[in-house]
């Protein structure tokens, strides 16, 4: 008991001595200059925090937009170089419907697991009597100032589990509030938390974007009894493929119907024909060319008619025979996964070798594509499920996957709507943030931490 109670004693005197290296003055007359020529970002997390419960005059509250409104963050740590040394500054930006704050902290205090010794929470104190004034730092104290605590929760293995909120009463040099008193509290949600670099010693990773949860839902009661008539052994789930689907959606790939995404209905061969054109990235190109179709069955007012006379003019797709096309039959799996084949670089795929050509060309596991390629019917779903893989496949030959050459071949996909889908990393993100000549340093401080968050 007397070594835990060292152990802990030890881990307050660090904390204090932390608390003291942050709350001191700056520099005589309350400045340090920092000059900084570039800016390196080691951890980004923008997500929003929930009111547990307000203050009805409180500032946050005005600009969350009311007392049940949630605040967005965007929090960072950067370390601002001149040569080769640097100060390490925390920044938080707080935006509602009221408004918005951007703040600088001021102090630190953490708090440390007494078994293992690994930091419990840590609290950081923001306030925005801390300005930067061009490159340097002043501690103004001539008027009210806003503070507010992020408080950042770990597990025993240091990895983080959440942020709290905190806002204090206005604070005055004359009248100072208890350190420990919050008017409004604030809690995040993980599913809304997007975040980059390394937070306590730990790398953590950029979530994809989360599909709307109601949304998600209604559409999970709505195919569910569907999707699992259809399922087998080895199929991703409802909820796996409804995340596939949002993540298509997102990229512009797949629509749904005014019914939904209707995952557990068929497709037809003019259905797989236009989605291949999307995500060979010339759907715009097959609208914009004077081309006929050839096929006695596809009269020029079908939907799908000028899609399908440059599909087969591009190879990538066959009629049936007889000079017929078949546009409203529905497409068989092997016939999708063919398609997808030739898409990836692979002309002389068929029916007959689309199974195992899919597996031995890495799009697909033995198993999956043994399940797509013999579905009965092939659904909607099921279409989901290949594109999906599609994406993040290497083209015969190419160094890229078949979304990197979307983005940054093509330009069909823009970098910022790939890199919300967590599917792509833009390529040769720049360590440091640059600051443009005369730009505002705390926008400067912002655009970094945002772009940390967007090369993700």
């Amino acid at each position: 008991m007397k070594k835990n109670s060292r152990k802990l004693m030890f881990a307050l005197l660090l904390s204090v001595m932390m608390l003291f290296q942050f709350a001191q003055p700056s520099a005589a007359d309350g400045e340090v200059n920092y000059d900084f020529d570039r800016i390196e970002v080691v951890y980004a997390a923008d997500f929003a925090v929930y009111p547990q419960y307000a203050a009805a005059d409180h500032w946050l509250t005005a600009l969350a937009g009311g007392t049940d409104k949630p605040v967005q963050i965007l929090y960072g740590i950067v370390h601002l170089f001149t040569g080769e040394r640097y100060i390490e500054e925390q920044f938080i930006g707080m935006s509602g419907e009221g408004g918005s704050e951007r703040f600088l902290s001021n102090s630190i205090s953490n708090e440390f697991n007494e078994l293992n010794m690994r930091l419990k929470q840590s609290s950081i104190q923001f306030w925005s009597g801390k300005k930067l004034d061009d490159a340097t730092v002043v501690k103004d104290f001539n008027q009210p100032i806003k503070s507010v605590t992020l408080v950042q929760s770990f597990d025993q293995q240091g990895i983080l589990t959440g942020y709290q909120l905190n806002a204090a009463p206005l604070y005055l040099m004359n009248n100072p509030p208890a350190s420990d008193f919050f008017v409004s509290s604030y809690s995040s949600n993980p599913t809304t938390m997007v975040q980059s670099g390394e937070l306590n010693g730990v790398e953590v990773e950029t979530q994809p974007e989360k599909p709307n949860l109601e949304e998600s839902q209604d559409l999970l009661r709505e195919e569910v009894s569907i999707l699992s008539a259809s399922a087998s052994s080895g199929s991703p789930s409802t909820s796996q493929r409804i995340q596939q689907a949002d993540t298509l959606k997102g990229l512009g790939l797949f629509m749904g119907t005014n019914y939904g995404y209707q995952l557990g209905e068929p497709i037809t061969r003019a259905q797989g024909t236009v989605m291949l054109l999307r995500l060979s990235g010339e759907e715009d190109d097959a609208t914009g060319v004077q081309l006929k179709s050839s096929f006695t069955d596809v009269k020029s007012s079908h939907w799908a008619a000028k899609s399908i006379a440059y599909a087969v003019n591009k190879g990538y797709v066959k009629g049936i025979g007889n000079g017929a096309f078949a546009p409203d039959r529905l497409m068989t799996g092997k016939e999708f996964l063919t398609l997808i084949n030739r898409l990836l670089g692979y002309p002389g795929a068929t029916t007959s070798t689309a199974e195992e050509l899919s597996h031995t060309n890495g799009l697909l596991a033995a198993d999956a594509a043994s399940r797509l390629a013999n579905a009965k019917p092939f659904l909607r779903g099921d279409m989901v499920e290949v594109v999906y893989a599609a994406l993040q496949t290497k083209p015969a030959g190419m160094s890229k996957t078949l979304l990197q050459s979307l983005v940054e071949d093509k330009g069909s996909i823009s970098a910022e709507l790939a890199t919300a889908s967590g599917l792509y990393v833009k390529p040769n993100s720049p360590a440091y943030y640059i600051p443009k000549p005369g730009s505002d340093p705390m926008d400067s401080i912002e655009q970094a931490i945002r772009q940390k968050l967007n090369n993700k």
